[in-house]
């Protein structure tokens, strides 16, 4: 399973920070550090978290460890990278809705 409860969880916080933006237009102008955020947060700071969470609840359940049990743990690397770009994507195309808008 590429996502666990925690990542289920953090997804539907994105998902409403989403519509906050899109309803409400809370940001108007992208920048370097908003960008340079989106980056560190969903690059490396989320799957870390990811990781260390289902490490600890894997590991309540299994007596036994190998590597093996955690390979696909290092799968969750690549998907927040996924989402970070969508995430990326979504935020460029709200400002530039945003500032088309306000020009008009």
């Amino acid at each position: 399973m590429l996502l666990g409860i925690f990542d289920y969880i953090l997804l539907v916080v994105i998902l409403i920070f989403n519509i906050g933006v899109w309803k409400y237009k809370i940001i108007k102008k992208g920048s370097k550090i908003l960008y340079l955020s989106i980056f560190l947060l969903f690059g490396f700071i989320i799957p870390f978290f990811s990781i260390d969470f289902e490490i600890k609840n894997a590991s309540k359940n299994i007596k036994e460890i190998d590597s093996f049990t955690f390979l696909y743990t290092y799968f969750r690397f690549p998907t927040w990278w996924l989402f970070g770009i969508s995430e990326i994507f979504f935020l460029k195309y709200q400002i530039k809705n945003s500032i088309r808008n306000s020009n008009s």
